[in-house]
């Protein structure tokens, strides 16, 4: 059985960790006709980020500005991918990450998933685990998990 990969998803939350994930999936984009697929979800309810989280008002005015700010997020990340003769493609999903991760996965055809995984970030990662174990779970392609742990670069020798 040979396996090829035609078609990568990059789920991306727009954070730090997201200029590591597309490091890698730049990387694997080298290959000869590999399709990226950015996407970035906006979760609902509206949380705040940072370590105290509360849920903010959904208006059709916040939905827009935050739909418009991703948009233009990962379109400036996309331009800086600049792999010739290939386009990158963007899209915004509203919804549960997990399961418009899986339903872009299916969308596109991914054949590999490659995303950030951050540091287990309270109860309801460990009861239900985190995105990037539900995402693995639920679909038969593998999944690439950048990690944020916070550790050092190992140097090489």
């Amino acid at each position: 059985m040979h396996t090829t990969i035609q078609h990568v998803l990059v789920p991306l939350d727009l954070g730090p960790l997201s200029a590591r994930v597309l490091d890698v999936a730049r990387a694997i984009a080298a290959g000869p006709v590999v399709q990226l697929h950015l996407l970035h979800v906006l979760e609902q309810p509206f949380m705040t980020a940072g370590p105290y989280e509360f849920l903010l008002p959904d208006t059709p005015a916040r939905r827009e500005r935050l739909y418009t700010r991703a948009r233009a997020r990962l379109a400036a990340m996309a331009e800086e991918l600049r792999l010739p003769d290939r386009t990158t493609t963007t899209e915004v999903r509203i919804g549960v990450v997990s399961d418009q991760i899986i339903n872009a996965a299916i969308d596109y055809g991914a054949d590999l998933i490659v995303l950030g995984k951050h540091e287990h970030r309270g109860l309801l990662d460990v009861l239900e685990g985190d995105v990037s174990e539900q995402v693995s779970r639920r679909l038969a392609c593998p999944v690439l998990t950048i990690r944020d742990h916070g550790g050092t670069k190992m140097a090489a020798a």
